[in-house]
């Protein structure tokens, strides 16, 4: 059984609930080991440390090292799952790019983005010419807190365990946006999560 994905319980914890998130997209609840959940909690939350660290969340190091992490987990576990972390150009919602060729082949990707402020969602997979993603800040639509594009941005409210956005590729490719660019003030970066062959395929 899955459970619906989760909305983030602070200001700064949009990466590990997306890491999270990408593991109860992927798994059944019952085969999600918990020392992993218990891992991305403890990683992720890099940029809370020290005195003038706080509410700054997750940073890019840390989602990669979450990722070579999990691929080492894949080896001396067995549990079925593979990371890729992309930087740069390489996240870009274009075909033929490592981010939108990871969607076409099952992974989904934990994703920087701009949202006034930098913010990491959830993109799930393709429909036509958007991304489905969840994003983990609740909030009514529309939001009162962030602005959005009045248009290549769609609420769903009837997929708990998948979506919660539809965005067009325009929006997340427009560096000027300040509505979900994958342009984030800190730099572009993403992990691709796969469920990959192994013992529990």
């Amino acid at each position: 059984m899955k459970s619906p994905l989760r909305y983030q319980v602070t200001e700064a914890d949009c990466g590990k609930t997306s890491f999270v998130n990408a593991l109860m997209y992927l798994y059944e609840r019952e085969e999600i080991p918990p020392q992993v959940v218990d891992y991305v909690t403890r990683v992720t939350g890099d940029c809370n440390l020290g005195v003038n660290g706080y509410m700054r969340g997750t940073s890019a190091h840390s989602l990669a090292f979450m990722a070579a992490w999990c691929n080492d987990y894949l080896v001396k576990s067995g549990f079925p799952i593979r990371c890729q972390a992309l930087s740069g150009d390489e996240v870009i919602a274009k075909d033929g790019s490592p981010l939108i060729e990871g969607l076409k082949t099952g992974a989904v990707a934990v994703c920087g983005c701009l949202v006034g402020v930098d913010h990491y969602v959830l993109m799930v997979g393709l429909e036509g010419n958007d991304v489905l993603v969840f994003d983990p800040y609740y909030e009514p639509w529309p939001p009162k807190t962030f602005k959005v594009p009045e248009r290549g941005v769609s609420w769903v409210g009837d997929k708990p365990f998948s979506h919660n956005r539809i965005i067009s590729r325009e929006v997340l490719n427009d560096p000027e946006s300040t509505g979900y660019s994958l342009f984030a003030v800190s730099g572009r970066d993403a992990v691709l999560i796969w469920r990959d062959k192994g013992s529990l395929a």
